[in-house]
C-alpha cells in the first residue's frame, strides 16, 4: 500500500471559506544547537507584529539536562516576561511534517489570554497530592479554558493527578503527553520556566477568551475475542488473561516468541481495552520469563481486552476525518502530542497524518511516551494515540482565513483494502462466535440452576445440599473447621394440604423459604430437603449462635406465616454442630436426631444437640 511523501508547506497559500480575522498567532521554528536557536529568535522578532502576551512551548531533541537548560536560558534571556514549558521528545512536529534530530519551538502570541505555568516535583510529593494542589490553584482561575499537561510518564503514575483535574468544569479542555527521548528509557524530562526534572508534572493553564478544542485519534482496531485480565502485578504488568499467562495470547494467535517483545513488529498488535466508555490501547513493552507482560500504561484486574491490529490506511483516514471536523472550528494554532509508536509504525507515512493539520493552521508538537486527553468529563493517560489541541481567540466575523495548500496529501477513498476486508471478516466471525457462546453459556447456566435448585421454593435441592455437606465435613476431619446445621420440619403440614389444598401448601412452603432467605447470613447454604423439611448449613458458626438463629426463624415463621383461616404455621428445628472426626454419615444422623428430639418435645420448638 504505497503512500506518497508529503511536500513542504513553505509554498503558496490559498483562501477558503468566510471566517474571522486572525487574533492569536502561532509561529513555529525548528533548530539544532544554540546558534540556530539565536537565529530563530532573531527571525521571530522580525516576523512578529503583535505586542500581545507570549507563551513559548519547546519540544527538545535532547534529553541531556544541561543542553535543555541552555536552550531554556537562551529563550528566557530573550523573552524574560514570557512563560515557557515543554519536554524532551523522540521527534518533533512542525506544521505538516515530522522533524527528526532537531528541536521545535513555538511562540504563541495571544491578544486576550493569560497563560500560567505550574510545576510539581513528584520526587517530593505523590501524584494525588500534586493533583489536589493543582485543583485548588486552577479552581481560582477565572475563565479557565484549558490545561496542558507535560509529564514524565515513564517515572510518574499520572492517573491520580488527572482524577483530581476531572473536578474542573467539564468544558475545561485537558490535554498533553509524556516526555520521550531518542534513546528510550526513563531519562526524559519536562520543564516549566526555570524548573526542569526527570520526575515531574508541568501544567500550563490558558484563561481568557481563548477557545480550545481537543481531538484524539487511535486508528488501531480491535480484533478477536474478548479476554479478561485475571491477574496483575502493580498497574502496568498483566500476569494472566483468562487465567493463563498473558504471553500465551501472542504465542497462540500471532506465533510470537518472548524475544519478539520490545521489537517494532509488536507495534501492529497492541491490546485494546474499554475503560469508562473510552477505547484505550496498551502496548506490551516487554515479556517476563513467567509470561507476564509489562505494559505501556495502566491496566487493572477485571478489565476486558482484545487484540488489535494496525492498518496505515485506517489510521491515516481517521486523522483526515478529524481534520475535516476541526476545519469548522477554524483554529489559529494547533498543538499535537503523537505517540512514538505511531512514528515507528507509519515511518514516512506519518506525514500523511500530520499534513491535514498543517493545512489548517501552524502546528507545533512532539512525539511522546503516552498521551493525555479528556473526553466525556474524564481524563485518561493514553497510548498509541494522536492528541491535537486546536486554539483560537476570536469568533467568526466574515473575514477569509488563509489555509496552506494540501497539495500532495493522499486522501484515501472509501474503497476497503484487502487487510480491512480480512479484518472485517475476522471481526464479524468472532462476534457471531461470541454471541453463540453467550447463548450457550446462558443455556448452561439455566441447566445448572435447574439441576441444583428446588423448582417450587428456589432454594437448593437435596442433591446440592448433600454435595455441600460432603465438602464441609471433609475440612472438619482435617483442619477442625467449624460449621453447624439447622434441620427444619413444618408441624402438621399434611393437615394443611388436606384441609386447604396443595396450592395453599405450596404457598406456605414458599413463604417459609422466604423467611429462611431473609434471616440467614449471606454465607449460609439453604436447601429444601424434601416435602416440608429444610436444611440450613452454616459454615464458621458456633452452636450457640446457630441456636439463636433457629429461635429467630421459629418465631418469624409463627408470626408471619399463616393458613387461610389465619391460624399460625409452626416449625420444629434441630440444631447440631460438627465435631472433630465428623463424617457425612455421622453428621446427617445427628441432624436427623436433633430434629426428632424437637418434634418429640412438643413441636414448635428448637433442640440443640
Amino acid at each position: 500500500m504505497p503512500c506518497s511523501r508529503i511536500p513542504s508547506f513553505d509554498g503558496y497559500v490559498r483562501y477558503i471559506g468566510f471566517i474571522r480575522r486572525l487574533c492569536m498567532k502561532q509561529y513555529v521554528y525548528d533548530f539544532y544547537g544554540e546558534n540556530e536557536l539565536e537565529e530563530v529568535i532573531d527571525r521571530f522578532r522580525q516576523e512578529r507584529r503583535e505586542k500581545a502576551g507570549l507563551f513559548i512551548t519547546l519540544y527538545h531533541e535532547s534529553n541531556d539536562l544541561e543542553k535543555v537548560k541552555e536552550s531554556i536560558q537562551t529563550l528566557r534571556k530573550a523573552f524574560p516576561q514570557s512563560a515557557i514549558a515543554g519536554m524532551s521528545a523522540s521527534g518533533s512536529i512542525k506544521d505538516g511534517r515530522m522533524v527528526l534530530g532537531k528541536s521545535v519551538v513555538a511562540f504563541l502570541s495571544f491578544e486576550d489570554t493569560e497563560v500560567s505555568v505550574h510545576c510539581y516535583d513528584i520526587s517530593s510529593m505523590t501524584s494525588g497530592e500534586a493533583g489536589e494542589r493543582a485543583l485548588e490553584s486552577f479552581s481560582g482561575i477565572r475563565n479557565l479554558a484549558g490545561v496542558e499537561v507535560f509529564t514524565t510518564l515513564s517515572t510518574v503514575n499520572v492517573d491520580d493527578f488527572l482524577t483530581e483535574l476531572d473536578h474542573l468544569p467539564s468544558e475545561t479542555a485537558i490535554f498533553g503527553g509524556g516526555a520521550d527521548a531518542y534513546t528510550g528509557g526513563d531519562d526524559t524530562c519536562v520543564f516549566g520556566n526555570d524548573f526542569i526534572s526527570r520526575k515531574a508534572i508541568v501544567a500550563v493553564c490558558f484563561a481568557g477568551k481563548v477557545k480550545i478544542r481537543v481531538s484524539q485519534n487511535l486508528g488501531w482496531q480491535p480484533l478477536g475475542q474478548v479476554m479478561t485480565i485475571t491477574a496483575i502485578d502493580g498497574d502496568k504488568v498483566i500476569r494472566e488473561l483468562d487465567g493463563r499467562p498473558a504471553f500465551q495470547v501472542y504465542e497462540k494467535y500471532l506465533k510470537m516468541k518472548k524475544s519478539d517483545f520490545g521489537g517494532q513488529q509488536l507495534i501492529s498488535f497492541p491490546l485494546i481495552l474499554m475503560r469508562k466508555g473510552r477505547m484505550l490501547a496498551r502496548l506490551p513493552a516487554a515479556c517476563r520469563d513467567d509470561g507476564s507482560l509489562i505494559m505501556s500504561a495502566s491496566c487493572f484486574e477485571g478489565e476486558k481486552v482484545r487484540l488489535a491490529y494496525g492498518d496505515p490506511n485506517e489510521i491515516i483516514a481517521r486523522c483526515q476525518e478529524n481534520t475535516k471536523q476541526l476545519r469548522t472550528f477554524a483554529p489559529e494554532g494547533i498543538l499535537i502530542f503523537s505517540c512514538i509508536t505511531r512514528r515507528l509504525f507509519l515511518k514516512e507515512d506519518a506525514n500523511q497524518v500530520l499534513a491535514p493539520y498543517g493545512a489548517l493552521a501552524p502546528v507545533c508538537g512532539g512525539y511522546s511516551h503516552g498521551e493525555i486527553s479528556r473526553s466525556g468529563g474524564r481524563t485518561s493517560a493514553l497510548n498509541m494515540t494522536l492528541v491535537a489541541a486546536a486554539f483560537r481567540e476570536k469568533e467568526e466575523n466574515g473575514i477569509r482565513q488563509e489555509e496552506k495548500s494540501s497539495e500532495g496529501i493522499v486522501f484515501h477513498t472509501e474503497t476497503m483494502t484487502t487487510i480491512q476486508r480480512l479484518a472485517s471478516f475476522i471481526a464479524r466471525s468472532t462476534e457471531e462466535l461470541e454471541q453463540a457462546n453467550r447463548r450457550l453459556e446462558e443455556v448452561n447456566r439455566k441447566l445448572v440452576y435447574v439441576a441444583t435448585h428446588d423448582g417450587l421454593t428456589g432454594l437448593l435441592n437435596r442433591g446440592r445440599v448433600e454435595s455441600i455437606l460432603h465438602e464441609l465435613t471433609g475440612p472438619v476431619q482435617k483442619n477442625h473447621h467449624v460449621f453447624t446445621a439447622i434441620m427444619v420440619d413444618l408441624d402438621n403440614f399434611k393437615g394443611i394440604n388436606d384441609e386447604f389444598g396443595h396450592g395453599e401448601g405450596d404457598r406456605v412452603l414458599q413463604e417459609v423459604a422466604d423467611v429462611f432467605s431473609k434471616k440467614s447470613p449471606p454465607n449460609a447454604y439453604i436447601g429444601r430437603w424434601g416435602g416440608d423439611e429444610f436444611v440450613i448449613l452454616l459454615p464458621g458458626m458456633e452452636e450457640e449462635e446457630a441456636a439463636a438463629l433457629a429461635e429467630t426463624l421459629r418465631k418469624t415463621i409463627e408470626e408471619t406465616v399463616s393458613c387461610p383461616d389465619r391460624s399460625p404455621v409452626s416449625a420444629s428445628l434441630g440444631v447440631t454442630q460438627a465435631r472433630e472426626g465428623e463424617t457425612f454419615e455421622s453428621f446427617y444422623h445427628k441432624m436427623d436426631s436433633a430434629l426428632y428430639q424437637a418434634k418429640f418435645r412438643g413441636k414448635n420448638t428448637i433442640f440443640l444437640m
